[in-house]
C-alpha cells in the first residue's frame, strides 16, 4: 500500500513538472530551433572501473554537467538489485530500500518518499542513466574513492568477527566473542552478508559435519547439540554432561567423536540418531589433545602432554617449599590403531620439541608444527607408523598448519612486516609460495583454493588473488 501511495504521489508530482515544462515550452515559443540545438551537449557513454561491495566490475557512466551518471541497469547487477517496471516507472529494489524514477524527469522516489534530483534521467543508446549518488544513498549503500576508483559499499559487514570455519564454497561460520556469550554467523564469503546461526554462553565452537549441511556443539554443561544450517535449528542428541572437547565429525556424518573427562584420557563418540555414548579408545593416557580421527574411524592420532612434576619438602610446614619439575615436560604425537593384534597407544615421536596442529587424513602419516626451542624457527614435520619423520616445510617461522584436500596449507612469519601462505603436497613434498600477507595474519581457514586470514581489522578472504573483507 504504501508503495502504491508513494507511486501516486510521484506521478502527481511528476504529471506537475511536465505541465510545467509544456507551458514555459508555448510561452517560449518563440525561441529558435537552431537556437535550442545550440545548447544540445553530445555525452559519451565509456566504461569506467568500480570496487561494488569489494569485487571490481565495470559500469558504463556519462559525464553530464559535472556530475557522474550511472547505467541503473549496470549497478543493479554488481549490487544484486531487482529491476522492475510499471506504468512507464522504473523501481530498483534492494533489501527494504527502492529507488524508482521516470526517464526525463527531474524527481525520484525514495522508499516512498519524492526527492530531486540535479538532472533528468537520461536515456542513451537505450539505457537509463541517473546519478550515481543519490541512487547509492537510496539503497542505504555508501561511496568512496578507493586506490583511484570509485567504491560503493550496501554490505553492513559483521564487527568483531573471528575463527572463520568454511562450510562449503561459498559459506563460512565466524564467531563474534563478548564476555557473556559467543554469536556464529553464517557468512557469505563473496558478498559478507551474513545472517545468525547461534549465540549460546559457555558452549563450545561449532564443528562443520561433512558435506557442511549441519554443525555440532556442546553447552557449558557437556550436553551435544546439532545445528541445521538451514534452518537454524538445534537438537540436543545427549544430555550427558561429562567434559567433552576436541569434537569431530565422522566421515559418514553418523557420529561425532570426542576426548572425554578432565584430562581427557578418553576417546569417545556419541551416534547422533539415538544419542548413544560409547567409549572408543581408553588406553590410560592422560592429557591428549589435537585429536584427528581417520575416515575408517579405526585410527586416532592425537598429542600427549606429560605435565610438569610438583615436589615438596614436608618437614617444615610453615615454609612453602613446593617446587616444580619441568625437566621431564614434552609433547609427543600418539597413534591409537584399534585394527592392530594388540591395540594400544604408539608414541611416534620422542623428542622433547613442542608440537602443534596434528592432522593426520589417513591415520598412516601425522603431519605437525615442530618448535625445536624459543630461538628456532618452527617447521612442518611428517611423522609416520614406522617412526619415521621428515621435514616438509622449513621456510619462515611456521605459524599455523592446515590440511585441506589432501594437501597441507601453511602460514608462516617471514620477518617483521611480512608473513606467507604455502601449499604442501605431502606426497612429493614439493612446495608452492601462494601468497604474501601482513605480518598480523593469523587464523587461516582453507577450502579448496578459497582461503580466510585474520587480519587487524577483520576477517578477509581470497578471491581471484586479492584479498577482500569479509567482517570489519
Amino acid at each position: 500500500m504504501k508503495k502504491a501511495i508513494a507511486a501516486t504521489i510521484l506521478a502527481a508530482a511528476l504529471g506537475t513538472a511536465a505541465a510545467g515544462t509544456a507551458g514555459a515550452a508555448q510561452a517560449g515559443s518563440t525561441t529558435s530551433a537552431k537556437a535550442i540545438a545550440a545548447k544540445a551537449v553530445t555525452l559519451t557513454v565509456k566504461q569506467s572501473a568500480f570496487v561494488v561491495n569489494y569485487t571490481d566490475v565495470q559500469v558504463r557512466t556519462v559525464l553530464s554537467n559535472g556530475e557522474t551518471l550511472v547505467s541503473v541497469r549496470d549497478l543493479s547487477a554488481a549490487l544484486g538489485a531487482k529491476l522492475s517496471t510499471l506504468n512507464g516507472y522504473t523501481t530498483v529494489t534492494l533489501d527494504s530500500h527502492s529507488f524508482a524514477f521516470k526517464t526525463g524527469v527531474k524527481q525520484a522516489s525514495v522508499d516512498g518518499n519524492v526527492v530531486n534530483l540535479n538532472q533528468p534521467v537520461k536515456v542513451l543508446n537505450g539505457t537509463a542513466f541517473v546519478a550515481v549518488k543519490p541512487l547509492v544513498q537510496a539503497l542505504g549503500g555508501t561511496m568512496a574513492l578507493k586506490d583511484g576508483k570509485l567504491a560503493i559499499n550496501t554490505i553492513k559487514l559483521i564487527a568483531g568477527g573471528e575463527n572463520a570455519r568454511f562450510v562449503n564454497a561459498s559459506q563460512a561460520i565466524v564467531s563474534v566473542e563478548t564476555d557473556a556469550k559467543r554469536t556464529d554467523y553464517l557468512v557469505d564469503v563473496a558478498t559478507g552478508k551474513s545472517a545468525e546461526l547461534l549465540s549460546t554462553e559457555g558452549g563450545s565452537d561449532l564443528i562443520v559435519a561433512p558435506g557442511g549441511a549441519k554443525a555440532a556443539y556442546t553447552d557449558g554443561e557437556g550436553a551435544v547439540y546439532v545445528l541445521d544450517l538451514a534452518s537454524k535449528q538445534s537438537k540436543q542428541i545427549s544430555n550427558d554432561t561429562s567434559i567433552k572437547t576436541e569434537l569431530v565429525w565422522s566421515a559418514d556424518g553418523s557420529a561425532i567423536y570426542f576426548l572425554q573427562g578432565d584430562k581427557g584420557s578418553v576417546i569417545a563418540k556419541v551416534d547422533v540418531a539415538t544419542g548413544t555414548i560409547s567409549k572408543v579408545v581408553e588406553d590410560k593416557v592422560d592429557y591428549k589433545s589435537a585429536l584427528s580421527v581417520s575416515p575408517d574411524g579405526k585410527k586416532f592420532a592425537y598429542l600427549v602432554t606429560t605435565p610438569p612434576k610438583a615436589t615438596a619438602d614436608g618437614t617444615d610446614l610453615d615454609k612453602d617449599t613446593v617446587a616444580i619439575d619441568a625437566s621431564g615436560e614434552q609433547v609427543q604425537v600418539n597413534l591409537f590403531d584399534t585394527t592392530a593384534e594388540k591395540p594400544a597407544a604408539v608414541a611416534l615421536t620422542s623428542a622433547k620439541d613442542d608440537k602443534l596442529f596434528v592432522v593426520s587424513p589417513d591415520g598412516s602419516t601425522v603431519y605437525y608444527v615442530s618448535v625445536a626451542d624459543e630461538n628456532a624457527s618452527a617447521t612442518v614435520v611428517s611423522v609416520d607408523k614406522e617412526k619415521k619423520t621428515a621435514t616438509l616445510l622449513a621456510e619462515g617461522d611456521v605459524e599455523e598448519l592446515v590440511l585441506s584436500g589432501g594437501k597441507l596449507y601453511v602460514l608462516t612469519a617471514v620477518n617483521a612486516d611480512e608473513s606467507a601462505i604455502y601449499e604442501v603436497d605431502p606426497a612429493t613434498a614439493s612446495q608452492k609460495l601462494l601468497y604474501k600477507v601482513p605480518a598480523s595474519a593469523s587464523g587461516l581457514a582453507v577450502n579448496g583454493s578459497q582461503m580466510i586470514i585474520a587480519l587487524e581489522d577483520g576477517l578477509y578472504v581470497n578471491a581471484n588473488g586479492s584479498w577482500k573483507p569479509v567482517t570489519r
